[in-house]
């Protein structure tokens, strides 16, 4: 029951590990630097919701390329990476080059019977098995990449590495224990790992594999499919001050544009249901999303809006949360529909005692347009449990229960917190619901026995 345990606490509870500044991260562990705790922002009218549906082809992909933020392309946002394997199965005849911006190449392996049921869910449009918010995905997030190689997807792979060091300090010895020690290769695989002028070089899974210092200049003969996960600013983002969140989106995507890549698709995840990445970054899904339809933006000063947000941003960090709460507050006017501003101001009023009261209504309107962000509910829980405050405790959530009743594992979790208090009757139902439900038996093989032991707990106490 352990592995059960902890597979729980990985996806809902927000916790974190550092991240070497002189090395590429390469640990499928979240990472403790942070970025920003403010929201979403638009120009005009908003892009969707922050992951609209989207109908994609099954059997080909358009053998349209478009020139990769020189015009405008459509971003595909998930929520998981594996969830940009719908996107890419229409790219198996194509089998371009993977372009991949995020902190952890999620090589981990997969297994031949994994592959196959993945390709088979795949055929039959499975969204929900590729996400691992549900009790039977067909693979992890940090397998994703790895599982598209060994289905064949990609003729190579280019890793772009969340370095803070220069490329002249980078050690190809500890790389090469870095990506065996996270799994991502095996030990032959990372021997043969060079490194020349910021790139290391090699094959993956039998396909040539480059992971590429964030300055070195690049090119890819053939096609590009990019993923873009949120994750990737996450060992570079200090804080305002010192690297402030705008410029460094703006650096990141003109060194892409000068690369002059052909791109066949464009994904982006967010990584924040599992807590990898934290909520006050979710803006930036629409931000991407806006340059991405008109990547003139780049050559342009920040939009009015944007500007606004990234004072949001700065003004915390000099303690002046009052100026800060009121540029949220004329955003916000201004776009209504962004949950992402009710999130900021959440977190804006928890560090004004003159406004503390305000908070969870804020963060109530913020779930209610987004229900992303009622995984919030899910630290507050903890934290009310920690400072003994149990019934709080069950309160929220049961609001991240009624916000996400799709997600087991919040279910789960709520029907432990009522039976410790001694509501079991509530408990059973919940956790007969869990027992209905078809778990994973590569990932979750015990959930079934667990949950009757649990179900029998609650019964027996009433």
């Amino acid at each position: 029951m352990t592995r059960i345990t902890t597979l729980i606490i990985l996806i809902f509870l927000l916790f974190c590990v550092g991240c070497d500044d002189k090395n590429p991260a390469v640990s499928d562990t979240p990472t403790a630097k942070t970025i920003p705790k403010t929201e979403k922002n638009e120009i005009g009218k908003p892009v969707a919701s922050p992951v609209a549906s989207q109908k994609l082809p099954k059997d080909s992909v358009a053998n349209t390329k478009t020139l990769l933020l020189h015009s405008p392309l459509n971003l595909k946002r998930y929520e998981f990476p594996s969830e940009a394997l719908l996107s890419w199965y229409a790219l198996r005849k194509t089998r371009p080059a993977l372009l991949l911006y995020s902190k952890a190449p999620f090589l981990q392996s997969v297994t031949p019977a994994m592959t196959k049921d993945l390709l088979e869910r795949l055929a039959k449009d499975e969204k929900s098995a590729m996400r691992f918010d549900t009790a039977d995905p067909a693979i992890l997030p940090q397998m994703t990449v790895d599982a598209a190689l060994q289905a064949g997807f990609f003729s190579s792979v280019y890793w772009i590495i969340p370095s803070n060091s220069d490329a002249s300090e980078l050690s190809i010895e500890r790389f090469r224990q870095q990506m065996v020690a996270a799994g991502a290769m095996d030990r032959e695989e990372a021997r043969l790992l060079t490194l020349n002028e910021g790139i290391f070089s090699g094959t993956a899974r039998g396909v040539p594999f480059r992971a590429l210092h964030p300055n070195a200049n690049f090119s890819i003969n053939g096609p590009v499919a990019l993923h873009f996960d949120l994750s990737y600013f996450s060992p570079l983002y200090k804080s305002e001050i010192k690297t402030p969140l705008f410029p460094l989106v703006y650096q990141t995507l003109k060194h892409l544009r000068n690369q002059r890549l052909e791109a066949v698709d464009a994904t982006f995840s967010y990584s924040q249901i599992s807590g990898e990445v934290p909520l006050g970054s979710r803006f930036l899904g629409d931000i991407f999303a806006q340059i991405f339809l008109a990547p003139e933006l780049l050559d342009k000063p920040f939009p009015a809006d944007w500007r606004q947000r990234a004072k949001a941003l700065y003004l915390p960090e000099l303690f002046n949360t009052s100026t800060a709460r009121e540029a949220l507050m004329q955003l916000q006017s201004s776009h209504p529909e962004d949950p992402s501003l009710d999130y900021a101001l959440y977190q804006i009023s928890r560090q004004s005692r003159s406004i503390r009261h305000e908070a969870l209504n804020h963060l109530a309107d913020a779930v209610q347009l987004d229900p992303v962000y009622a995984t919030e509910y899910l630290y507050l829980a903890r934290l009310a449990r920690e400072k003994g405050r149990p019934a709080e405790a069950t309160h929220v959530l049961q609001l991240a229960a009624a916000a996400r009743p799709d997600n087991p594992f919040v279910t789960l979790e709520l029907a432990r917190a009522l039976i410790a208090d001694g509501q079991t009757e509530e408990a059973s139902s919940l956790l007969k619901q869990l027992q209905g439900l078809r778990w994973s038996k590569q990932f979750y093989p015990a959930m079934p026995s667990f949950l009757e032991k649990l179900h029998a707990d609650a019964v027996g106490s009433q």
